[in-house]
């Protein structure tokens, strides 16, 4: 016998992801969405579809989740139609919607052939029980597809729904809750499903409303919301893009900034270390003494015109590693021998405790980098205190730490501390760009690493940094 002309009701939340067919309304009978925003609103909805078929006679088959089957059933025995008599002479079906899903799903998609045999069958054995009367159907199949970030099939499934109207004339319900469309291709799939059914309706926020004018004056409303929310859209379009000309703008001024004063202090440090020997060998101790101050001044200008350069170059995504064979034991030693008198003139304790030959798949220079300002900072903030480094190996990975006693990190300023040009400190008593941080936070996540800190303030700052052995 063949299938009766069908009553379907299916639920779908929302749709994201890939682009899915165009869907179209079914051939004939109608086919009506009902958007929801709270599942009360959906089960009395769905119940109230039921029961009007159930006073015709008509049978219902409901392929829901468990806990929406819960729902429909509760709603349903709260209008006062008896559930369980139903579920035993047939007249009401339940289904569970992913077991039901899974029997015609081939590769990802549903399978029409194999859709017609199974919800087929189902209509078929329904419509039999109530001799020969249309079948009403409620499904959530759509949904758990969605849910799975498949929007191509569940889509396509709702266009297999359809066809089915090319030969039998149904009536379709729909229930799509509207929080589910949030993102720009939402919106798109929204409107194509939309365009899926002969018939649209809104929430319960308007669709409760109890009279035409106040309807008239909602609709008013959503209108002057939906420009509204165009014409922010639009706002915050030019201003991103204010933002990015803007952003590009100060790199390139970062950039011929940290060329422009490159060459000239390459120069002048050229020139003073010449200054210093000369000095050195007339035996002026106080031309020394200043030609030295003036050396380290350039060194430290130097030293912010790569970072600026450094800066640019990572922010631009061209930070590229140089990864080999490197014993961060020696590096750090290395960083700490050259660091002695700048902890001299710190007065701070400067000790190091390193395991012997801790060595991986590093980029040595770049690791440099990292520990020279880790250990430059602690120096600075930790002026008349102790500064410890250490390096410990363990199974998987190398530990690096450098504590030290000084002025610690407030809890708000320990994230941002790693941003660009971010700092913790008042540059009126700290000098630096706020960049050292940020380029040793890349040049860690670069080796698959992490960098951390805890701190408190008045009680110093204790800095560690991990990294796998290969990078």
């Amino acid at each position: 016998m063949p299938i009766p002309p069908p009553v379907l009701c299916c639920f779908m939340r929302s749709a994201q992801g890939s682009p899915a067919p165009r869907l179209s309304p079914p051939a004939k009978g109608d086919h009506h969405v009902q958007f929801y925003e709270a599942p009360a609103f959906l089960f009395d909805v769905v119940a109230r579809f039921l029961v009007t078929g159930f006073q015709v006679g008509e049978p219902a088959v409901v392929i829901a989740t468990e806990a929406n089957l819960s729902g429909i059933k509760a709603q349903l025995n709260a209008m006062g139609f008896e559930v369980e008599p139903a579920l035993e002479d047939g007249r009401l079906v339940l289904l569970d919607a992913r077991d039901t899903l899974a029997r015609f799903m081939v590769g990802g998609l549903p399978d029409w052939s194999r859709f017609q045999q199974v919800i087929g069958a189902v209509l078929d054995r329904s419509h039999r029980a109530a001799g020969g009367r249309k079948v009403r159907a409620y499904g959530e199949m759509v949904d758990l597809l969605l849910r799975d970030q498949n929007p191509q099939a569940a889509l396509l499934l709702e266009e297999q729904w359809n066809e089915l109207g090319r030969s039998y004339s149904f009536s379709v319900l729909c229930a799509y809750a509207l929080g589910g469309f949030q993102t720009q291709e939402d919106a798109r799939t929204f409107h194509q499903v939309c365009a899926a059914h002969s018939h649209v309706s809104p929430t319960e926020s308007y669709s409760q409303v109890p009279d035409d004018e106040l309807r008239l004056r909602e609709i008013a409303a959503l209108q002057q919301r939906s420009r509204m929310l165009e014409a922010e859209m639009e706002h915050r379009k030019r201003v991103e893009k204010e933002l990015l000309t803007a952003v590009r703008l100060r790199d390139d001024f970062l950039s011929i900034a940290g060329h422009e004063l490159r060459t000239p202090l390459t120069t002048l440090q050229l020139q003073l270390h010449s200054l210093v020997h000369l000095v050195q060998q007339t035996g002026d101790p106080h031309m020394w003494e200043r030609l030295s101050r003036a050396r380290k001044q350039a060194q430290r200008l130097g030293t912010l015109a790569e970072q600026l350069l450094e800066a640019v170059r990572i922010g631009a995504g061209r930070l590229t590693l140089q990864v080999g064979a490197c014993d961060l034991s020696a590096l750090v030693q290395e960083v700490v021998d050259r660091s002695a008198e700048a902890a001299a003139q710190s007065r701070c304790q400067l000790r190091v405790l390193v395991d012997p030959s801790v060595r991986g798949q590093w980029d040595g220079a770049r690791l440099e980098q990292v520990v020279t300002n880790l250990v430059s900072n602690a120096l600075k903030y930790g002026a008349d205190g102790a500064v410890e480094v250490m390096v410990k190996a363990s199974r998987d990975r190398a530990t690096l730490v450098v504590r030290d006693t000084g002025i610690g990190i407030p809890l708000d300023a320990q994230a941002r501390i790693f941003d660009r040009f971010e700092r913790a400190v008042s540059t009126n008593h700290y000098g630096g760009l706020g960049l050292g941080l940020w380029i040793a936070r890349q040049v860690v996540e670069a080796h698959g690493g992490v960098i951390r800190v805890e701190s408190e303030p008045g009680r110093g700052a204790t800095f560690t940094v991990e990294l796998p052995y290969g990078a």
